[in-house]
């Protein structure tokens, strides 16, 4: 991977998922710099939470206060990241929308959620302007093996097929969850960490259109099953990821 970003810098959130709550929430920060140091990491106030639902700081980390610095790419990061050498990186590549040319680690980290199956760790690529300045960012549907039938209507979707975006006021873990469909059909959901950020564009005016833009059928997992482009204006002022909770630990007022 040749490049860190095209921009000046990246900023990727980590975040965790509680056994106790099931809630997913922010813990720390990455922020990947042309700049040296090219790495930065930090813990948020997100963390204050996440300590009361049994969070424990990680061993690479220990100091909530420390802002930690270096010109590699941390380890427990780069455990993270697809490694070149398995049989199928080209593969895993693909499935999540990347050019295996130009990926940078950023992008890699940002589109495969930095999943490990040891444990609860998420990390989440905070969305930039494209080119053109326009809101543009990737995810993955979640809850499709909740959705009966949204397999079925996965497999028939067309490349770059319109869907659509439902609120989902009934839901019991968050009425402001976003449901999306297809062929009015249930596919799954947006995941929680948009969902400020289609309110916000919402709010100032903008339609955000979401796409099916690759189906990914098994034996890839089921988490990865729908990849989804939400492409929008970026309106004047817009900040993403608005969130208390993102700002460094230790200064609550930063927003």
């Amino acid at each position: 991977m040749s490049k860190v970003s095209e921009v000046s810098a990246r900023r990727l959130i980590v975040t965790w998922k509680s056994d106790v709550s099931k809630g997913i929430l922010p813990v720390a920060e990455l922020i990947i710099r042309v700049a040296e140091p090219h790495y930065r990491f930090g813990y948020l106030e997100g963390v204050r939470e996440a300590l009361r639902s049994g969070f424990q700081p990680f061993l690479a980390f220990p100091n909530l206060e420390t802002r930690y610095e270096s010109e590699e790419l941390f380890s427990f990061f780069a455990n993270r990241v697809l490694p070149t050498t398995r049989p199928d990186y080209l593969e895993s590549l693909t499935a999540v929308g990347l050019d295996v040319r130009d990926a940078s680690v950023a992008e890699v980290l940002g589109r495969t959620n930095g999943r490990r199956a040891t444990d609860r760790i998420e990390t989440i690529l905070v969305p930039i302007p494209d080119a053109l300045g326009r809101y543009r960012t990737h995810f993955f549907l979640r809850g499709v093996s909740h959705s009966p039938g949204a397999e079925a209507i996965i497999a028939r979707l067309d490349p770059d097929e319109l869907l659509m975006l439902v609120e989902d006021t009934s839901n019991d873990y968050n009425p402001r969850a976003r449901r999306v469909q297809a062929r009015g059909h249930q596919l799954g959901y947006v995941p929680d960490y948009l969902v400020n950020d289609l309110d916000a564009l919402e709010s100032a005016g903008v339609v955000p259109d979401v796409f099916g833009e690759r189906a990914n059928l098994p034996p890839q997992p089921a988490h990865y099953r729908l990849l989804c482009r939400i492409d929008c204006e970026w309106p004047l002022g817009f900040v993403p990821f608005r969130d208390s909770r993102l700002a460094p630990y230790g200064n609550r007022e930063a927003a």
